[in-house]
């Protein structure tokens, strides 16, 4: 049996990690996050799974944990909480030495990598020139844990997941209302990632021995396409559902590029995404008219 500890365990990503770990019967699964009774999907009731509070990580023995990964860090560009998200990261890699962790895997973002060109995707050599205040922080995140002696760090840098924050959210709530919606930026290019996919690449990194995993994967669909791209889509598939999707486009001059290429992952895990763009707003689509 394996024992991987999973912080930020009761956040969004967290919960799908927690639960796709839970389907290889090897593993053993400690959950680190907030009170189960704050959160809408609480964790499933499981043998293999113990849940603890933040403060039981600092206070409570954990032994012969294997691996850890590391989804806890504020979502956010303000400094304030980012630099407690720092004090924490510190306060976390110290235990992690103390308790002897053989390996962690930590989540990072693509936002750390330069703005691409129309096409181009970011590789895992590709430079580092963080995009913003919460971009910078998770590389230094990195650097923190790379620095650490923990044996074994792989930092994993994230596509955007996709969540009710984001744009797409908003086209289909829009098709679905048939309320016409506008194209602000159509030359901003993005890749949006399942949260399911991205919990099944993190456990099949698990399933890697610590010593044969890099140091560094990006973690994505391997894809970019446009926002006008993304509206097309949502047009098309609105009309499978009866449904007279209009959109406009405005050009605010916006063009930003984002999209990895997740070719190493894939070859060394054999993971590969399932959901990609018209699976996605098919399946927005299927969720929100339930």
């Amino acid at each position: 049996m394996k024992t991987i500890l999973v912080t930020g365990a009761t956040g969004f990503l967290g919960q799908s990690v927690v639960n796709e770990l839970l389907k290889n019967e090897a593993n053993n699964v400690i959950a680190i996050g907030g009170r189960p009774e704050d959160k809408v999907n609480p964790l499933p009731e499981n043998a293999r799974l113990r849940l603890f509070l933040l403060e039981d990580l600092f206070e409570k023995p954990f032994a012969d944990v294997d691996t850890v990964i590391n989804c806890a860090f504020a979502r956010s560009n303000d400094a304030e909480l980012l630099a407690q998200a720092f004090d924490f990261t510190e306060r976390l890699i110290k235990r992690l030495e103390n308790l002897k962790v053989k390996s962690v895997i930590n989540l990072s973002s693509q936002g750390v990598y330069k703005r691409l060109d129309i096409g181009e995707l970011s590789t895992e050599e590709s430079p580092v020139v963080p995009v913003d205040l919460y971009s910078m922080s998770k590389y230094a995140a990195e650097r923190m844990f790379s620095v650490s002696s923990i044996p074994n760090i792989t930092n994993v840098r994230l596509a955007s997941l996709m969540m009710p924050q984001r744009f797409l959210y908003f086209f289909v709530q829009k098709a679905l209302k048939e309320e016409p919606f506008t194209v602000t930026a159509p030359n901003q290019y993005a890749a949006l990632l399942d949260v399911s996919d991205a919990a099944a690449g993190l456990a099949a990194l698990t399933s890697l021995s610590a010593e044969k995993r890099c140091r560094t994967y990006n973690l994505g669909t391997g894809t970019q396409y446009s926002l006008l791209e993304y509206a097309e889509s949502v047009r098309r598939i609105g009309a499978q559902f009866g449904l007279d999707v209009r959109f406009d486009v405005a050009d605010n001059g916006t063009v930003v590029c984002a999209g990895m290429d997740c070719s190493k992952l894939m070859k060394d895990t054999g993971w590969q995404p399932r959901i990609m763009k018209d699976d996605m707003i098919s399946m927005l689509f299927k969720s929100m008219v339930k």
